[in-house]
C-alpha cells in the first residue's frame, strides 16, 4: 500500500501498543533506556510497507550497487586524472593530503549513525530511531562542515594561501556525508536504484562542471574541483532530503546519548578500518620508501578490486536485519558462492601479476610482484571478513563485530610493522593478509555458533 493512496496507517509500534492495551509512552520513553531503544520483535513487523519502493531480491541489489560504485569509481577516476595533468605534481601532493584528511574526518563525524539507521530500517522495530539518528546526523555534518572551513580557513591565514583553494571541500565533506545516510532510508527499504541513481549523477555532475569551471574560467583546477565537489554534493543533499522526508513518520524525540549507544559499535567499526591505512606510513618508517613505494603500488592499486566485496556487504547488512539462526541459509550460500568465486578470480590475478606488472607499472616495479601476489591471495579473506562482519552486524552482533575489528587492526598493523622490518615490502604484506585470516576466521567461528545455538537476531 502506498503512503499516498487511502488513510495514512499508523505506525507499527503504535499498533503494537494498541493490541496490548497500553499507549504509547510518549516523549518520556521516547527518551528513555538504550533497552527500550534497541527492543525488537520476536518475528518481522506485519505492518505496511515503509516506501512505495517495492523490495528487490539481495541479487538485484548487489548488481545495482556494485555497478553504480564501479562506474562512480571510474568517473572519480577521470576526475583525478584530469586534475593531475592540470597541476603540477607538488600541488597535486597538497591536494591529495587535504583531501585524505577531510575523508577520514567524515568516517569519525558520523558515529556510525548511517549504518544505526539501515539497520533499524530495515528491522522496522521503531521508526521514532531513525527519524532522531537522521536529526542528529544532520547536527554532525553541519558541525563538521564548520569545523572543517573554519579551520581550512585558518590555515589559509597562518601557514599556506593554497588551503583558501580547499574551502569548499569542507562543505563537500559534511554535504555528501549526510546526504548518503539519509538515501539509507531507501536503501533499506530494498531499493538500491535511487542510491545508485543518485551517487552516479553527483560524479557525472562533478565531472561536468569541473571540466566546464577548467575549460572556461581562469579558476585555479584545485578550487575547481572543490567548488564542482561541493555544487554536486548539495544538489544530492537536496535530492536525498526531498525524497526520504515524506518516508519518515516519526518525529518523537530520543536523546542523542540514547543513540550513540547503539550507534557507537558501528562507529568502532569503520574507525578501526579506517586505521589500517596507516599501514603505508608503518612500512615506510620501518624499511625505507623504496620499499614503502612496493607496498603502496600493492596495496593502492587493488583497493578496486575490493568494490564487489564491499558492495554486497552493504546489502546483506539490511537483508540478515530480520534474520535469524534458522532463516539464514539463502544468504549464507551466497556469500559461500562469491567468496569463492571471488578467491577463483583473486588467485588467478595473483598468478597473472608476474607478466603484467612489467608492462603496466614498468620495469623499476618489478620487486612490487610478491607483494602483489601475497596481496591478491589476502583479498580473499578481506571479502570473506567483509561479508561475515555485515551479517553478523545484521543479526545484532555489533559489539562483537567492532571488537574483532580493532583487534586485527591492531594485528595488521604490527604485522606490517613487524614483516616490514624483517622482509621488506613482500613480510609487510604477509602481516596485511594474515590479519584478514584472523578477522575472517573469528568472525566464522561466531557466526557458526550464532546457528549452532539457534540465537535470535537481536
Amino acid at each position: 500500500m502506498s503512503p499516498s493512496s487511502g488513510a495514512r496507517r499508523r505506525p507499527c509500534w503504535h499498533a503494537r501498543a494498541h493490541i496490548s492495551g497500553v499507549r504509547p509512552t510518549g516523549p518520556s520513553s521516547a527518551s528513555g533506556t538504550e533497552a527500550d531503544l534497541d527492543r525488537t520483535p520476536n518475528s518481522e513487523p506485519k505492518g505496511p510497507p515503509v516506501s512505495t519502493a517495492r523490495r528487490y531480491r539481495v541479487g538485484g541489489q548487489f548488481a545495482w550497487v556494485s555497478g553504480g560504485r564501479i562506474l562512480a569509481a571510474l568517473i572519480q577516476a577521470l576526475i583525478m586524472l584530469l586534475l593531475v595533468r592540470a597541476v603540477a605534481p607538488a600541488e597535486f601532493g597538497f591536494f591529495a593530503a587535504v583531501y585524505g584528511v577531510m575523508t577520514v574526518a567524515q568516517t569519525f563525524f558520523d558515529f556510525g549513525l548511517p549504518t544505526l539507521v539501515i539497520r533499524e530500517r530495515a528491522k522496522r522495530a521503531n521508526p521514532a530511531i531513525v527519524a532522531a539518528a537522521l536529526r542528529l546526523n544532520n547536527s554532525l555534518s553541519l558541525t563538521m562542515g564548520v569545523l572543517l572551513v573554519a579551520v581550512t580557513g585558518l590555515l589559509g591565514v597562518v601557514a599556506d594561501p593554497r588551503y583558501f583553494l580547499l574551502l569548499p571541500l569542507g562543505l563537500w565533506a559534511a554535504a555528501e556525508r549526510n546526504a548518503d545516510a539519509w538515501l539509507g532510508v531507501v536503501f533499506a527499504d530494498g531499493d538500491a536504484r535511487i542510491n545508485t541513481a543518485n551517487l552516479v549523477a553527483r560524479r557525472v555532475g562533478n565531472l561536468a562542471m569541473f571540466v566546464g569551471l577548467t575549460l572556461w574560467t581562469p579558476i585555479d583546477p584545485v578550487l575547481a574541483f572543490g567548488i564542482s565537489s561541493a555544487a554536486a554534493a548539495c544538489a544530492s543533499w537536496v535530492f536525498a532530503h526531498v525524497f526520504v522526508a515524506r518516508l519518515l513518520e516519526s518525529t518523537e524525540h530520543v536523546a542523542a546519548r540514547s543513540l550513540i549507544r547503539l550507534s557507537w559499535p558501528y562507529w568502532m567499526n569503520s574507525v578501526a578500518t579506517q586505521a589500517r591505512n596507516l599501514d603505508a606510513t608503518i612500512i615506510g618508517f620501518v624499511a625505507g620508501t623504496a620499499q614503502a613505494g612496493f607496498y603502496a603500488a600493492a596495496a593502492r592499486l587493488t583497493s578496486p578490486l575490493r568494490i564487489l566485496p564491499t558492495s554486497l556487504a552493504s546489502v546483506l547488512l539490511p537483508a540478515s536485519s530480520t534474520r535469524n539462526s534458522s532463516t539464514m541459509r539463502g544468504l549464507l550460500k551466497l556469500v559461500a558462492v562469491v567468496v569463492g568465486g571471488l578467491g577463483i578470480f583473486y588467485l588467478i590475478l595473483g598468478l597473472a601479476v608476474p607478466y603484467v606488472v612489467p608492462f603496466v607499472l614498468g620495469e623499476a616495479y618489478t620487486g612490487a610482484v610478491l607483494t602483489l601476489q601475497i596481496t591478491a591471495v589476502g583479498l580473499v579473506f578481506a571479502a570473506a571478513a567483509s561479508l561475515l562482519g555485515s551479517l553478523l552486524q545484521g543479526v545484532g552482533l555489533k559489539h562483537y563485530v567492532a571488537g574483532t575489528a580493532v583487534l586485527t587492526t591492531v594485528v595488521c598493523l604490527m604485522g606490517v610493522g613487524i614483516g616490514g622490518l624483517l622482509w621488506g615490502a613482500g613480510g609487510a604484506a604477509c602481516g596485511l593478509a594474515f590479519s584478514y585470516v584472523v578477522q575472517s576466521a573469528v568472525l566464522v567461528t561466531r557466526l557458526t555458533t550464532f546457528i549452532l545455538r539457534k540465537e535470535p537476531n537481536r
